[in-house]
């Protein structure tokens, strides 16, 4: 059977008896995980929960498991004594991975998100206190309401909806999940699956369908983090835009800020930006160089971070300028369109970058 294991490293599938004993799946998820030992990967039921498997010489099957169930892991700071108790080691691994969602997430986790629509007068031939297919609620991911907004991505938490949606219909969804709990978004899996049982070489030597990967399809993402940005005053940009109105130069900052919801777009999220932090950077006419792999330049953020925690703010993106003159005063050149580029490879790289050390809880 299948036992799916969610972590930090994303989401594992490991191949297991019934017979197989908790120990037996630590040893074939410690590599998954890049784990230092299968001792030092702490298991539980729930996401966040302080209720740690511990029953190790137990076979999966005496303990209740099935075909497809989900245990989430982490990776402890210390190896697991051979004889610890379990409030132990609750207390000791409660803040290995877990972390904090943003509120504006659990804001939002709480809303329905149905949109409402008034009564039809060309169609709705009920009272008022009735309602039809015209008039009711539609749902925060519709495509006809997103197009007729010209809402081109869905906000997340109505990606979620709708891919919770979907699972209902199919039939599929957990039994042991919360009715209004959104299915966990599993990361992609390319590898050839090993210890194929199909009869036949392993890969390299051989391979077969049920061993392969699936096809790649490259299609646009239908929904984003975050659907707005707005700054708190025009000062903001006007202050990075008279650097290079008085030198030329292209400059980089931090945007610092929080979320919200936005009203733009259903389930929506948008970030309120009220500082720009400008780090120590050597700048050009063309470009921009930041020793952002530097010790020094660490030291620099994590001053800043936590002088903006101190005021209620984090960071939330960033900004730079692509400025270049034309030879008319006041003028610069229309570079970036659909019919040229929106990111340079440089900047998708630091878009890359960033995203991996900001990653979304």
């Amino acid at each position: 059977m299948i036992i799916r294991v969610r972590s930090h490293e994303g989401m594992h599938r490991v191949e297991v008896g019934l017979t197989d004993t908790l120990a037996q799946l630590l040893q074939k998820l410690a590599p998954m995980m890049n784990a230092p030992t299968p001792d030092s990967i702490i298991l539980t039921r729930e996401a966040g929960s302080q209720q740690i498997l511990a029953e190790f010489e137990k076979s999966l099957l005496s303990l209740g498991f099935k075909h497809g169930d989900m245990l989430f892991a982490s990776v402890a700071a210390s190896a697991r004594p051979s004889v610890e108790p379990t409030s132990t080691r609750a207390a000791t691994s409660s803040t290995a991975s877990f972390v904090q969602q943003e509120s504006v997430d659990n804001q939002l986790e709480k809303d329905d998100g149905l949109i409402k629509r008034r009564r039809d007068g060309g169609f709705c031939k009920h009272g008022a206190n009735s309602m039809c297919e015209y008039c009711m609620p539609i749902e925060p991911f519709d495509a006809a309401y997103l197009a007729e907004k010209k809402i081109k991505h869905m906000s997340f938490h109505a990606y979620l909806r709708k891919l919770l949606s979907e699972n209902k219909i199919r039939g599929d969804i957990s039994s042991s999940l919360p009715a209004n709990m959104p299915l966990p978004l599993e990361d992609l899996d390319y590898h050839v699956k090993s210890n194929c049982k199909s009869g036949h070489a392993q890969w390299p030597e051989g391979i077969c369908t049920k061993c392969q990967p699936s096809a790649v399809t490259l299609q646009r993402q239908p929904y984003r983090m975050v659907d707005n940005v707005e700054f708190a005053t025009p000062a903001l940009i006007e202050r990075l835009l008279t650097f290079w109105r008085s030198t030329r130069c292209q400059r980089f900052g931090f945007l610092y800020g929080r979320y919200e919801r936005s009203n733009d777009v259903p389930l929506g999220i948008k970030a309120v930006v009220e500082v720009i932090y400008e780090p120590k950077q050597a700048w050009e006419e063309d470009g921009i160089k930041l020793a952002i792999d530097s010790p020094e330049f660490d030291a620099e953020i994590a001053r800043a971070n936590a002088a903006a925690e101190l005021c209620g703010l984090k960071v939330v993106g960033m900004v730079f300028t692509d400025l270049e003159s034309t030879d008319e005063a006041g003028k610069v050149l229309y570079r970036r369109h659909a019919n040229s580029y929106f990111l340079t490879s440089l900047e998708c790289r630091l878009a890359a970058y960033m995203e991996l050390k900001h990653p979304n809880a």
